[in-house]
Protein backbone atom coordinates (compact mmCIF):
# COMPACT_ATOMS: atom_id res chain seq x y z
CA UNK A 1 0.00 0.00 0.00
CA UNK A 2 0.82 3.18 -0.98
CA UNK A 3 2.00 6.15 1.53
CA UNK A 4 -0.64 8.20 -0.29
CA UNK A 5 -3.41 5.80 0.68
CA UNK A 6 -2.31 4.96 4.00
CA UNK A 7 -2.73 8.85 4.28
CA UNK A 8 -6.03 8.42 2.94
CA UNK A 9 -7.16 5.76 5.03
CA UNK A 10 -5.62 7.76 8.10
CA UNK A 11 -7.64 10.73 7.11
CA UNK A 12 -10.87 8.79 6.84
CA UNK A 13 -10.66 7.74 9.89
CA UNK A 14 -10.45 11.02 11.47
CA UNK A 15 -13.19 12.57 9.60
CA UNK A 16 -16.02 13.67 11.77
CA UNK A 17 -19.27 11.56 11.72
CA UNK A 18 -21.36 12.76 8.62
CA UNK A 19 -24.72 14.96 9.46
CA UNK A 20 -27.19 11.50 9.11
CA UNK A 21 -25.53 10.30 12.02
CA UNK A 22 -27.28 12.91 14.31
CA UNK A 23 -30.88 11.36 13.02
CA UNK A 24 -32.39 9.17 15.60
CA UNK A 25 -35.74 7.25 15.10
CA UNK A 26 -35.65 5.56 18.84
CA UNK A 27 -35.27 9.06 20.81
CA UNK A 28 -38.77 10.14 21.36
CA UNK A 29 -40.41 7.12 23.05
CA UNK A 30 -37.40 6.61 24.85
CA UNK A 31 -36.17 9.97 25.61
CA UNK A 32 -36.09 10.77 29.79
CA UNK A 33 -35.99 14.19 31.29
CA UNK A 34 -38.98 15.03 27.85
CA UNK A 35 -40.61 19.07 27.94
CA UNK A 36 -42.34 20.84 25.84
CA UNK A 37 -39.51 23.80 24.38
CA UNK A 38 -42.37 25.75 23.04
CA UNK A 39 -45.75 24.56 20.60
CA UNK A 40 -48.42 26.37 18.52
CA UNK A 41 -51.92 25.61 17.62
CA UNK A 42 -52.42 25.30 14.06
CA UNK A 43 -55.24 25.18 11.44
CA UNK A 44 -54.13 23.28 8.37
CA UNK A 45 -56.87 22.15 5.77
CA UNK A 46 -59.87 23.13 8.30
CA UNK A 47 -58.40 21.28 11.10
CA UNK A 48 -57.24 22.99 14.38
CA UNK A 49 -54.64 20.93 16.24
CA UNK A 50 -51.20 21.34 18.28
CA UNK A 51 -47.90 20.68 17.41
CA UNK A 52 -44.49 20.81 19.86
CA UNK A 53 -41.11 21.06 19.41
CA UNK A 54 -40.07 18.68 22.14
CA UNK A 55 -36.73 17.87 23.78
CA UNK A 56 -35.24 14.73 26.14
CA UNK A 57 -32.09 13.26 26.80
CA UNK A 58 -31.38 9.97 25.26
CA UNK A 59 -28.15 7.90 26.53
CA UNK A 60 -26.24 11.16 27.27
CA UNK A 61 -27.27 13.41 24.70
CA UNK A 62 -29.61 15.95 24.33
CA UNK A 63 -32.13 15.63 21.11
CA UNK A 64 -34.69 17.79 19.72
CA UNK A 65 -37.99 16.44 17.64
CA UNK A 66 -41.37 17.64 16.47
CA UNK A 67 -44.66 15.91 18.04
CA UNK A 68 -48.48 16.29 17.93
CA UNK A 69 -50.76 14.83 20.21
CA UNK A 70 -53.02 11.79 19.77
CA UNK A 71 -56.51 12.68 18.65
CA UNK A 72 -55.62 16.34 17.05
CA UNK A 73 -57.91 15.33 14.10
CA UNK A 74 -54.61 15.61 11.93
CA UNK A 75 -55.12 12.91 10.13
CA UNK A 76 -53.23 13.16 6.69
CA UNK A 77 -51.29 16.00 7.62
CA UNK A 78 -47.65 15.99 7.71
CA UNK A 79 -45.58 16.73 10.61
CA UNK A 80 -41.83 17.97 10.22
CA UNK A 81 -39.15 19.08 12.13
CA UNK A 82 -36.82 21.46 10.57
CA UNK A 83 -32.91 21.58 11.49
CA UNK A 84 -30.79 25.10 10.77
CA UNK A 85 -26.95 23.95 9.97
CA UNK A 86 -24.82 26.88 11.30
CA UNK A 87 -22.22 25.08 8.93
CA UNK A 88 -24.21 24.80 5.78
CA UNK A 89 -26.48 27.85 6.39
CA UNK A 90 -29.19 25.47 5.29
CA UNK A 91 -32.26 23.92 6.64
CA UNK A 92 -32.55 20.47 6.65
CA UNK A 93 -35.90 18.20 7.63
CA UNK A 94 -37.25 14.77 8.61
CA UNK A 95 -41.56 14.39 8.45
CA UNK A 96 -43.91 11.96 9.46
CA UNK A 97 -47.36 11.34 8.65
CA UNK A 98 -50.14 12.18 11.15
CA UNK A 99 -52.85 9.46 12.26
CA UNK A 100 -55.04 9.21 15.46
CA UNK A 101 -52.51 8.00 17.33
CA UNK A 102 -49.34 10.80 19.20
CA UNK A 103 -46.80 11.43 16.11
CA UNK A 104 -43.32 11.87 16.51
CA UNK A 105 -40.88 12.85 13.79
CA UNK A 106 -36.97 11.59 14.17
CA UNK A 107 -35.05 13.15 16.60
CA UNK A 108 -32.27 15.56 15.95
CA UNK A 109 -29.37 15.79 18.06
CA UNK A 110 -28.71 19.13 20.10
CA UNK A 111 -25.85 20.85 18.36
CA UNK A 112 -24.82 24.62 19.19
CA UNK A 113 -25.48 27.13 17.45
CA UNK A 114 -28.20 25.12 15.39
CA UNK A 115 -31.54 25.61 15.18
CA UNK A 116 -35.02 23.68 15.39
CA UNK A 117 -38.58 24.40 14.53
CA UNK A 118 -41.58 22.27 14.42
CA UNK A 119 -44.07 22.70 11.49
CA UNK A 120 -47.33 21.03 10.00
CA UNK A 121 -48.46 21.07 6.07
CA UNK A 122 -51.14 19.75 4.51
CA UNK A 123 -50.09 16.46 2.42
CA UNK A 124 -51.47 17.22 -0.84
CA UNK A 125 -49.34 17.88 -3.63
CA UNK A 126 -48.25 21.49 -3.25
CA UNK A 127 -50.84 22.37 -0.68
CA UNK A 128 -49.77 25.26 1.55
CA UNK A 129 -46.54 26.16 3.34
CA UNK A 130 -45.46 24.64 5.94
CA UNK A 131 -46.85 26.45 9.42
CA UNK A 132 -44.43 26.16 12.00
CA UNK A 133 -43.23 27.05 15.68
CA UNK A 134 -40.93 29.64 16.12
CA UNK A 135 -37.12 28.68 15.58
CA UNK A 136 -35.13 27.79 18.90
CA UNK A 137 -31.04 27.98 18.61
CA UNK A 138 -29.20 26.27 21.21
Amino acid sequence: MTAVAMAGITLLGATPASAASYWNSEVPPNATSVGTVTEKKVTIGGRTFTIQLRSGKYGNLNYFWARAPKDSDASGVILIIHVYNISTKKWESRHTSLNKKTAYTDAHRSIHKFGYKACAKDSGLGGNAPVCTGARFV
